[in-house]
């Protein structure tokens, strides 16, 4: 018995001296605002979408989606932890995908990537092209609102049946 119990204070004191530190990584990451929004997409919610801040002049970029809501909380390092302050590109993604079985094996092979429609304007989607901007203050948290407006992109035939590439 006394040396059950000394191996389990040994093995307690092993363990509460791991992961009680902090590694360098951690240390060295720049100071995060709180930030989350909404997106609005012809006057309604858009949901699961994908935003995507990209810095300008800055290191590091951030990232969320939408709930049902259009409500989101952007991630930099962890998740909704928020952003750097500083100026950001702004990009928007929503797309359908529609995927087929494989003609060949259509039970035992995964569906194959077809077809995808940008269920919102594309011009979003585009870090170069797209017009929406976000600044995330240093002081205190930033509550952005994109309101985007117009028509859903066309089908785009990615691969064709046989799972060849469209070019």
């Amino acid at each position: 018995m006394p040396f059950r119990k000394s191996c389990l204070v040994a093995v307690a004191l092993l363990l509460a001296g791991c992961g009680g530190g902090s590694d360098k990584w951690r240390q060295n990451r720049p100071k995060l605002s709180p930030a989350s929004g909404t997106i609005l997409f012809n006057g309604a919610p858009l949901g699961d979408a994908v935003v995507m801040l990209y810095p300008v002049g800055g290191t590091h970029s951030a990232s969320a989606q939408t709930d049902s809501s259009g409500r989101f909380v952007l991630t930099t390092f962890d998740q909704h932890d928020g952003a750097v302050a500083g100026d950001y590109q702004v990009s928007v993604i929503k797309a359908r995908v529609e995927y087929e079985p494989d003609p060949e094996n259509p039970r035992t092979s995964p569906p194959m990537y077809h077809a995808e429609q940008s269920l919102i304007p594309e011009t979003y989607g585009d870090q170069a092209k797209s017009d929406l901007k976000a600044t995330i203050p240093t002081d205190g948290p930033a509550d952005l609102k994109f309101e985007l407006v117009g028509k859903e992109g066309k089908l785009k035939v990615l691969a064709d049946r046989r799972g060849k590439r469209s070019s």
